[in-house]
């Protein structure tokens, strides 16, 4: 140790606790420049991505109208006489769903306090 060369390390430069303050103001004034500009980019995507998002079409609704014109041509084809009730049975994975759904429909018309009515339709 003693071979080492006593220089002070603690010697600061002349001005520099002076002007100390104004560099950290100075560095604290580009990291907000830097944040804002960050934000200003990421708030700028934002809207971009929510153009693009409300301007192109949902697939969804291409869906509903493609189901909309098979449920015509279906129609068509029965009114034709091309096809019958069997035959769009067929079609069907569960042909007794749509059967539970023909017959619900067909009893929503009818009146359970109508006795008059059911005795009349179902009477031998």
């Amino acid at each position: 140790m003693e071979n080492l060369p006593k220089n002070d390390i603690f010697k600061i430069p002349t001005g520099y606790f002076d002007s100390l303050p104004e560099k950290i103001l100075e560095k604290r004034k580009r990291k907000k420049t830097r944040m804002l500009y960050f934000q200003s980019i990421a708030a700028a995507a934002v809207v971009v991505i929510g153009m693009f998002m409300f301007l192109l079409p949902s697939k969804p609704l291409e869906q509903n109208s493609m189901e909309a014109n098979l449920d015509a041509e279906v129609n068509l084809y029965i009114n034709a006489g091309y096809w019958n009730a069997e035959d769009i049975l067929s079609f069907s994975d569960n042909p007794n769903s749509i059967l539970d759904e023909i017959i619900q429909t067909e009893w929503e018309g009818f009146d359970e306090n109508d006795e008059y009515q059911y005795q009349e339709e179902f009477w031998f």
